[in-house]
């Protein structure tokens, strides 16, 4: 029979040259979608329950409890029948109790709503052929939903701690080609998506208007099986063009179609998890619709609490932890990469020290955007003697890089007053 092709996670956030999908079962709310201004007045009490009632909803649908969800997203379409996206939401719902009318009476509502909405017309379509042929038995898109925010368990025990910045590089040492290309290479990463298990991607052949589902999912092995493969195509790790170009080769070997013409996009991100936790409005499990996406846009789009200061990057694949603050905007350029765990935490008293030819030396409070000037005053300022600041940071390994300013140039402005960070060590020399 049929699998759930439900709770997919769609709601795009777009930044510049990327995109972001939030964890959210998309099937049944998918934000991006433009739903119309209302036809009749309704309530914003009205409005609010009916929103209450979709989140009831999609938490049932996330459970498998499609019934309930119905259910929820019934009593949401009365108090707001002008909601599109609850209105699909419901369509969805009974396309998955395989209670064929009801869907097409959810979808027909959503298309007509929302005429742009290119996925309620076509599941509206398989609906109706499901309503007058019944399901077919092989052949159809297997979908297997990634796993729930709630349900999802991830270790934040990390040892291994790198710095979230790369190393200044001198100039005329050589390695400038080098970093110019790891920036070209990560950009590129902005921009391109390889297809991963459990994608859902769309298939048409010769712009063929067959009644037959044009939705595959991409296997747990990587795998893409269709009726016109000989043999399933391994797709993992590959993108859209990419799959394309096998795609229309396989055919012209076989010889089953002349001059064949596929057009694959993906339906349903899946396969590009990231997890979101600490201190945000919004935390859970993210899918990314790019290969990498910076760490501001997940940030915004989870929402950040006032107490939030810092957070901490967890990157799988290499066991590193990247520790960066909120406040600063090179660090939150960083970019996330499938399997990151990120997790916002909320300020920790930290400390400077500062010893030599000042007033008040020892342990001082660090905060955030403290400057050289600043921790010398806050040490009751140097005495007659001070004329040199030496500032000794830890360069992430454990040496101290001692840094000197003198200080009649930070106070005529020929050189700029220096940000401290927390554990630096400053004495003040004659």
């Amino acid at each position: 029979m049929l699998k759930s092709l439900a709770f997919f996670f769609v709601a795009v956030l777009s930044g510049p040259g990327v995109e972001f999908v939030s964890a959210q079962p998309a099937n049944y709310i998918d934000n991006s979608r433009n739903t119309p201004s209302n036809e009749r007045a309704v309530s914003s009490e009205a409005r609010s329950e009916a929103r209450r009632l979709y989140k009831e909803g999609v938490k049932y649908g996330l459970a498998g409890l499609f019934s309930q969800a119905a259910q929820m997203f019934e009593q949401a379409v009365k108090l707001d029948p002008q909601n599109a996206d609850a209105h699909f939401a419901l369509g969805h719902a009974y396309f998955d109790l395989q209670q064929w009318k009801n869907a097409i009476r959810g979808f027909e509502r959503a298309y007509e709503l929302n005429p742009k909405d290119a996925q309620a017309r076509d599941l509206l379509a398989l609906a109706r052929t499901y309503a007058n042929q019944g399901p077919p038995q092989s052949n159809t898109p297997r979908v297997q939903a990634p796993p729930s925010a709630e349900s999802t368990q991830v270790s934040m025990s990390v040892k291994q701690v790198e710095p979230a910045t790369t190393k200044t590089v001198e100039s005329g040492n050589g390695n400038e080609p080098e970093r110019g290309n790891a920036a070209a290479n990560d950009l590129a990463l902005t921009k391109i998506y390889r297809v991963g298990p459990s994608d859902v991607l769309d298939i048409r052949i010769n712009d063929s208007s067959s009644p037959q589902s044009t939705l595959f999912t991409v296997t747990p092995s990587g795998l893409l099986e269709h009726p016109m493969l000989t043999e399933p195509l391994h797709v993992s790790g590959l993108t859209v063009e990419e799959i394309i170009s096998r795609f229309e080769s396989e055919l012209k070997r076989r010889a089953l179609t002349e001059n064949p013409k596929v057009t694959i996009g993906v339906r349903d991100y899946a396969s590009h998890a990231i997890l979101v936790s600490g201190l945000v409005k919004d935390s859970g499990t993210k899918i990314l619709r790019r290969e990498a996406i910076p760490l501001y846009v997940v940030v915004a789009d989870a929402q950040p609490l006032p107490e939030a200061s810092r957070l901490n990057v967890v990157r799988s694949e290499s066991n590193q932890t990247f520790e960066i603050e909120l406040g600063n905007a090179t660090d939150m350029n960083l970019l996330v990469r499938p399997g990151d765990v990120i997790t916002l935490l909320p300020n920790v008293t930290q400390f400077i020290y500062i010893a030599g030819e000042v007033k008040l030396p020892g342990e001082k409070t660090y905060r955030r955007g403290l400057t050289l000037t600043q921790a010398l005053i806050a040490a009751g300022g140097v005495t007659d003697k001070g004329k040199e600041a030496r500032l000794g940071r830890d360069d992430g390994k454990g040496f101290l890089v001692v840094t000197r300013y003198k200080l009649k140039e930070i106070e005529s402005g020929k050189v700029q007053d220096p940000l401290v960070k927390p554990g630096d060590r400053i004495t003040i020399h004659d």
